[in-house]
């Protein structure tokens, strides 16, 4: 049987409104509340991207290489702007400059799937357009913790 492709439609995307500043597990993901956010165009890549050190000495001719500091990754969020959206009030409330705290996402995927990350906010930037464009807003996420994939239970 051949495995099933997924797209993006129909997934969902959601935050926490309470702040997330430590680490969570699955469990710790799950039991938390989420607002929906709605509107979402595009959400942009997440995931790990570890640093490749390196040192060279003078006695070698190969440069020695490990694995330095893994970057969680800075994921761009676009949505059509709904000014009264509950999540979109929430995505605000979370961008704003003097906001420091980071915040619990959730995505549900076609498949059943929940995808868990932890990230700062900011934001929202308006990328403006033509008279024909959609009004949007974008938001950066700067991922603090890995994301988390939870497959759906059979």
């Amino acid at each position: 049987m051949a495995d099933t492709a997924y797209t993006h439609s129909n997934n969902s995307f959601a935050i926490c409104v309470e702040p997330q500043n430590s680490n969570l597990d699955a469990a710790a993901f799950a039991a938390l509340e989420y607002v929906e956010v709605a509107g979402i165009g595009n959400v942009g890549e997440r995931g790990i991207s570890t640093n490749i050190v390196n040192y060279d000495t003078w006695n070698s001719l190969v440069i020695s290489k490990g694995k330095g500091l893994t970057d969680a990754g800075n994921a761009e969020v676009e949505m059509l702007r709904v000014p009264t959206d509950p999540g979109q009030v929430a995505m605000r409330t979370a961008g704003a400059p003097t906001n420091k705290n980071n915040y619990a996402f959730r995505e549900t995927l076609q498949d059943g799937t929940f995808r868990y990350y932890r990230a700062l906010v900011s934001g929202p930037r308006h990328p403006g357009g033509r008279n024909e464009d959609f009004d949007l807003d974008v938001y950066t996420l700067g991922l603090n913790q890995a994301t988390l994939d939870v497959p759906p239970t059979p």
